[in-house]
């Protein structure tokens, strides 16, 4: 925030642009103030296009990873016959696609500091190659999971293998989608987070209330299907974002835009040919 209004200052300085001002000088500092904008705001951050195409995708992903508690019992017990034990072995290959998927991200935030070194500018686009890899990776295990699960027939470790690599998914869609939030709304992103938190924390409770119910009726492969069916769909969220983010976040009342940088205001040094002061953030013209 005091960058913000140390670069509000300096506009100010140029002729024409008296009346500019940082989001935080117009501020209500009133108590009653504090407590309206932390009560709406990430409702109406809800509603913005970024935000609420994520929070969508994250409800789908979240809502299946809370599934799987159910779907690993219906496959391995339910189906093949196995204990209670023994059933729940299978939830091991989870955890393995989640250390992948932990791996993975390491990597691509290695690449991505290594990109920001040979230039200072970067958008928040730049993280959304591990969501669309991701998404991929999830629309093809669950049809993977799905289908392998519902014959007796086919070795266990094959629905195992497709759960090890969709767990890999889901880590790579949440850390990433979550980076992009971050990057997209800055100032505004606890509320972004929040919003997108609520939302999907709500679809997950509520899984497994259905979930036997829905696997009972349409079987694994018919419910893996259905779910499938969605993330496909769902994954031409982070192509979109990629291609048209920016022009998209041009047009949010809340999110961040790219700018030209302002060169360093006295007794300032730019790292990475930006000033300290610099920001993507969008300054009210008032």
């Amino acid at each position: 925030m005091m960058a913000l209004r140390n670069k509000a200052r300096r506009l100010r300085k140029i002729p024409g642009k008296e009346n500019v001002k940082a989001p935080v000088e117009t501020l209500d500092r009133s108590l009653g103030g504090i407590f309206t904008v932390a009560l709406t705001r990430p409702w109406r951050l809800l509603i913005d296009p970024i935000s609420f195409s994520v929070a969508i995708y994250f409800a789908v992903v979240y809502n299946l990873l809370y599934m799987l508690f159910s779907i690993y019992p219906i496959v391995f017990q339910q189906k093949r016959g196995w204990n209670t034990g023994v059933g729940e072995l299978p939830l091991i290959g989870t955890v393995i696609g989640a250390c992948l998927g932990g791996l993975a991200m390491f990597i691509n935030s290695q690449i991505y500091q290594r990109k920001l070194t040979k230039s200072y500018k970067s958008v928040p686009e730049d993280r959304l190659p591990g969501a669309m890899v991701g998404g991929v990776m999830f629309a093809v295990t669950i049809f993977w999971f799905a289908w392998t699960a519902e014959y007796n027939s086919v070795h266990w470790a094959v629905p195992t293998v497709a759960g090890t690599f969709l767990a890999t998914s889901i880590l790579l869609i949440f850390v990433v989608s979550i980076n992009y939030i971050i990057d997209s709304y800055l100032m505004y992103a606890a509320s972004a987070v929040a919003a997108n938190t609520v939302l999907r924390s709500v679809c997950a409770a509520a899984s497994p209330l259905f979930t036997q119910y829905m696997f009972d009726a349409l079987g694994v492969g018919g419910a893996g299907s259905l779910i499938g069916a969605l993330a496909v769909l769902l994954m031409l969220i982070p192509f979109v974002f990629y291609k048209y983010g920016a022009n998209i976040r041009a047009r949010s009342n809340f999110a961040s835009i790219d700018q030209t940088p302002l060169p360093p205001a006295d007794g300032e040094k730019a790292v990475n040919g930006r000033s300290p002061s610099q920001t993507s953030e969008k300054v009210n013209n008032g």
